[in-house]
């Protein structure tokens, strides 16, 4: 279903998403975005460069309650899976093709029930990228500078309306309800078809060489001096996983409540870059080694994922190295692989 929204009706529209869900979405704060409730749509920001933190931290929240239990009686245990019915609104492509791996990871038996119950309760209303956002962003690389599927809604900016295509039933209804939608027309859709040729033609590559390739070159620098040199530079301080959309590592801890009859069992994102992370409780850790982390990041991404979904876990929008204060670039490890392979001719 495809129709168009006048720029002026848009926030009719949000206010009637308001009646019906708790609304997500861009704001500004302190020079940048992040994504929180909303209840004026006044607030909200639709041509945002990226968020600090990812959209997907709404479906797959810090801090997160798993259960309720008693201590005098652990068989009154009870789950904490219920939530209210969220929108997201306005989650460039980049952040739809990460919510679409992590809905493939988390679905993956044994299945993340608190996970696939909230991204049941949640709408997706994208946004078209219209250019590149930001310098240190590898999405058209990856292919991740569009979504055709992870989003109920989508918006794309003709320039003076937006283009809107519904891909879900329930997207399909949100539209038909409302009254600030009108039907798509010959003209609309040569805008969109326009409006789609110029964001092709405004990214370009990061990646020197065939990035379908790349799994495989990693493998061979395995122990490429690389990870060292990189490594010498890590902080550990964990930034990059954190602000990561398809970093899904958490710890779980039992806390008693202070009237010591309750509690509540909760998890708290972790990170494989974080120098405690694979500590046993014997004390061995059996990645102690800065560079040692700063590779399984990458092999997970790019190998480890790929191995097991048969597609990168990186979708290319460049938080990591933004938030990285020891200036740590995928791009240039990529590249770093890339060329020493070409100068071996092997690529």
């Amino acid at each position: 279903m495809d129709a168009i929204i006048e720029y002026g009706d848009v926030n009719k529209f949000i206010l009637e998403l308001l009646q019906d869900y708790d609304v997500i979405a861009p704001v500004e704060k302190d020079n940048r975005y992040i994504f929180e409730q909303v209840d004026d749509p006044s607030k909200i920001v639709h041509n945002y460069d990226t968020t600090i933190l990812p959209p997907v931290k709404w479906i797959y929240p810090n801090n997160e309650v798993l259960l309720r239990f008693k201590l005098s009686d652990l068989t009154e245990t009870r789950p904490v899976n219920a939530f209210r019915n969220q929108v997201i609104l306005f989650v460039h492509p980049c952040d739809i093709n990460a919510i679409n791996i992590m809905d493939e990871v988390l679905a993956e038996e044994p299945s993340d029930a608190n996970y696939l119950a909230r991204r049941r309760s949640s709408i997706i209303i994208g946004y078209d990228c219209a250019c590149p956002c930001r310098e240190n962003i590898l999405c058209f690389d990856k292919g991740c500078h569009k979504a055709d599927r992870g989003f109920d809604i989508l918006f794309t900016d003709l320039g003076n309306r937006f283009f809107v295509t519904a891909a879900t039933d329930i997207g399909r209804k949100i539209i038909e309800k409302s009254k600030a939608f009108s039907k798509a027309g010959y003209s609309d859709k040569t805008g969109l078809m326009k409006a789609n040729w110029e964001r092709e033609s405004s990214f370009t590559k990061k990646i020197h060489g065939d990035i379908n390739r790349l799994s495989h070159v990693l493998k061979d620098e395995y122990d490429g001096a690389i990870w060292e040199a990189e490594g010498r530079k890590c902080l550990s301080c964990g930034a990059c996983v954190i602000v990561c959309p398809t970093c899904y590592c958490f710890d779980v801890v039992d806390e008693v409540c202070p009237d010591m009859e309750t509690g509540v069992r909760y998890r708290r994102w972790d990170g494989c870059q974080i120098q405690d992370f694979c500590e046993v409780a014997t004390g061995e850790n059996f990645r102690h080694k800065a560079s040692e982390r700063v590779r399984h990041r990458v092999f997970k991404k790019e190998v480890y994922l790929k191995k097991r979904f048969g597609r990168s876990g990186c979708i290319g929008c460049g938080r990591c190295i933004e938030h990285c204060i020891a200036d740590i670039s995928i791009i240039d490890i990529y590249n770093h692989v890339m060329e020493r392979k070409k100068g071996h001719g092997e690529i």
